[in-house]
């Protein structure tokens, strides 16, 4: 089986992530180090929701899409979701 490529996100979705999550005050150092300076990672998470965890990993159902922001000191993540950031328009290339 051959893994898809990973097109990384595009500068204007860059800025768009970056504009909104400074509108939303997302302004802090990181809580590990204290460091100020992070990165955005380069593409998005995607968690599955599941109603049961012992039934093992569902494919295709419902998730919550992510994105991450690194801290570029000691590494720490921190995700946000795309949906609350009014965002999701970004995973089908839209516009928003």
């Amino acid at each position: 089986m051959i893994a898809p490529t990973l097109t990384p996100l595009s500068e204007a979705d860059k800025k768009k992530i970056v504009d909104k999550l400074t509108e939303k005050g997302v302004r802090a150092g990181c809580p590990m180090c204290g460091h100020r300076n992070f990165v955005l990672a380069d593409g998005y998470l995607n968690h599955p929701i599941q109603s049961n965890p012992k039934a093992g990993f569902v494919f295709g159902g419902p998730s919550i899409p992510t994105i991450a922001i690194i801290c570029s000191n000691c590494g720490f993540t921190s995700q946000h979701a795309l949906g609350v950031l009014g965002l999701l328009d970004l995973l089908e290339g839209g516009q928003q």
